[in-house]
Order: C-alpha cells, then sequence, then structure tokens
C-alpha cells in the first residue's frame, strides 16, 4: 500500500504538467484517468494481499491447528486494515483529482473582455 501514495502523486503530477497548452476538459480527462489507475493499482495491491493472508493463515493453520480460531480472527482483522488502506488510497486520489481539476478550471478560466472605452467628447 506504501506504494499506492507515491503513484497518487506521481499521476498528479503527470496531470499538472498536462496543464500547458490544454483545455480544461482534457486535463480533467487525464485527472480521470490516473485517478481510475491509482484505484486499479490499489485494488490489486489489496487482492495481493489477501492472497498472501490467507497463504499463511493456511500454512500457519497447518503447523498449529489448535491455534487457527486466533489464526482466522488475525487474518480477518488484516482484511479488514488492507480494506481500510485501499478506501483511503482511492479517496486520497480522488482529493488529487479534485484538486487538479479545480487547478485546471481556474487556470483556463476565460478572461474577461476588455470593456469598451468610449471617447470623451
Amino acid at each position: 500500500m506504501k506504494r499506492i501514495i507515491p503513484l497518487a502523486v506521481l499521476a498528479t503530477a503527470l496531470a499538472l504538467t498536462a496543464c500547458g497548452d490544454k483545455t480544461a476538459d482534457t486535463i480533467k480527462e487525464k485527472a480521470d484517468d490516473a485517478k481510475e489507475a491509482v484505484a486499479a493499482k490499489a485494488d490489486e495491491a489489496k487482492e495481493a494481499a489477501d492472497r498472501k493472508i490467507e497463504e499463511a493463515k493456511e500454512a500457519a493453520k497447518e503447523k498449529a491447528p489448535a491455534a487457527a480460531a486466533a489464526l482466522d480472527k488475525m487474518a480477518d482483522q488484516a482484511k479488514d486494515a488492507t480494506q481500510d488502506a485501499t478506501d483511503a488510497t482511492k479517496k486520497a486520489a480522488g482529493k488529487a483529482v479534485d484538486k487538479v481539476q479545480d487547478a485546471a478550471m481556474d487556470s483556463v478560466a476565460p478572461v474577461p473582455a476588455p470593456e469598451e472605452t468610449k471617447p470623451t467628447p
């Protein structure tokens, strides 16, 4: 999970570098793509962690059958913690995308047309 946060920062930075000549819609699209990529990586990390937890649980049960109930409880707690970390990562990515999109909208806001000046008589 620790690897996911730098991915979110990198994705945000990439979206910000796109600010040059791009329109706000393009920036929004890139930010959304970055958010989806971070969410996908967070889900992949959670699935990998869940597999490792299950493998460790089964191996421990084989070696210490008497501790099976405690192992099940610890495994469930580990899975809950992994889910919480995944949710927090997705939430952080969403906030980063919102900030990028807000900055994009601010940076490409239309400039008001100058008022017509009337010559003084």
